[in-house]
């Protein structure tokens, strides 16, 4: 007799209730969860990023072996440089070299939501998966909707982030939202620099900002929901 581990149980009751449902509501039925004490197999960050070079190709590899068992579009964009790894560390991770779990890291890209839930099946089945966020159910305040699972990697024993997103609301991310960002940041650097708070035709400025990047994102979504119906 075969015995499951908490977690393997886990996934399959996940799948068996996924599968039994329809595609528009497969989505909310992905709790957010995460294993504690999450690090990579390295504290020193040297040696933490030698090896890091390694797992990126593991990780390559397994991305788009399931990109193309899901009909679904791979993207790899290497390793996180050495400035922005050692910055993220110093900032946010009180120093910590083995807290950074997406050095390692890589993004698959879906036309429609069948294919997206086809996708994050796939990883669950064949990774060991150590955290899942959603963000399809609970969308940042941008509006912005994917999904960032953490895996561990079978050969390497790095934790790396796997990035579910659909093409369309990507495309608005890497877009326009970007300069929405970018405009946002803009406006409170300059008053950072003049030491004030900021008046109120700025924040007037930036809460149309604000709400122009939740438009464009809310009118892809109902797209997605829309075409979602109509095949289901």
């Amino acid at each position: 007799m075969v015995t499951l581990s908490p977690y393997q149980q886990s996934n399959r009751n996940v799948r068996s209730i996924v599968h039994s449902c329809a595609m528009s509501h497969r989505l909310n039925l992905i709790n957010d969860w995460r294993y504690d004490n999450i690090n990579q197999p390295y504290q020193q960050f040297e040696l933490l990023y030698k090896h890091a070079k390694f797992a990126q190709i593991e990780l390559n590899l397994l991305i788009e072996k399931s990109a193309s068992h899901t009909d679904c579009h791979a993207i790899l964009p290497g390793k996180k440089s050495r400035v922005r790894a050692l910055q993220k560390i110093t900032t946010e991770l009180h120093g910590k070299s083995d807290a950074l779990t997406d050095l390692v890291r890589g993004s698959i890209v879906a036309t429609n939501i069948d294919d997206l839930i086809k996708a994050y099946d796939y990883l669950i089945q064949y990774t060991d998966v150590c955290a899942v966020k959603n963000r399809f159910s609970q969308p940042t305040d941008s509006g912005y909707r994917d999904i960032k699972l953490l895996i561990r990697l079978p050969n390497s024993h790095f934790i790396a982030e796997i990035q579910l997103h659909l093409k369309k609301i990507a495309s608005i991310k890497n877009g326009a939202e970007h300069s929405i960002y970018e405009q946002i940041q803009n406006i409170e650097r300059q008053a950072m620099i003049e030491s004030r708070l900021l008046h109120e035709l700025e924040q007037r400025k930036i809460t149309k900002l604000r709400q122009y990047s939740q438009s464009l994102y809310q009118q892809v979504w109902q797209h997605y929901m829309s075409n979602n119906r109509l095949a289901s």
